[in-house]
């Protein structure tokens, strides 16, 4: 078994979180397919932003995010709750406790609006994955945190998109709703 994708990884075009032109999650995995070995192919095709269920991976870079991504959801959770009075701690998913997220998640609950509050825990999400990426240079831990980043930046672009879609159909609306 490979452990490390030299090949692979140097064929890789850089991600910059403010990049608009990205390969397709699709095709990143064929590239994976026929390049990295089966075990680590099935690990990335089931690598998701959305923490695992169990506590466990079968590598230590899923585990850092599931377990920094649960700990950031679950600060959500008890703010959100908070707020509605109710009490959080019966939504907190299981796991260990990732410090230094309440902040994130407090800010990202006081934005003006529903897309500032998604664009900033992406910026976190972001920031997190280069910091785990430090010691990961052409190893499947790499390939991971690479995959994760092009799943934020195709959620981004969706979300942006929508933006655009809505902010055009009030410009539209507006213009025919205009007496001739």
């Amino acid at each position: 078994m490979l452990d490390h994708y030299y090949y692979m990884v140097s064929s890789l075009p850089m991600l910059a979180y403010d990049t608009e032109r990205f390969m397709l999650e699709e095709e990143f995995l064929d590239c994976c397919e026929s390049t990295v070995s089966p075990h680590d192919y099935r690990l990335l095709k089931n690598t998701s932003l959305v923490p695992a269920d169990s506590e466990e991976s079968s590598h230590p870079v899923l585990e850092k995010w599931n377990s920094w991504e649960r700990s950031l959801r679950n600060d959500l959770v008890k703010i959100r709750a908070g707020h509605k009075g109710v009490d959080g701690d019966k939504y907190v998913a299981a796991g260990a406790i990732e410090t230094g997220l309440q902040n994130i998640a407090r800010d990202a609950c006081t934005a003006a609006t529903p897309l500032e509050a998604e664009i900033m825990l992406d910026r976190a999400r972001w920031e997190y994955l280069e910091n785990l990426e430090a010691g990961h240079y052409f190893d499947l831990g790499k390939l991971i945190i690479y995959y994760l980043q092009l799943q934020l930046l195709q959620r981004r672009s969706r979300l942006i998109k929508e933006k655009g879609q809505a902010a055009f159909a009030e410009i539209y609306s507006a213009i025919t709703a205009r007496p001739s």
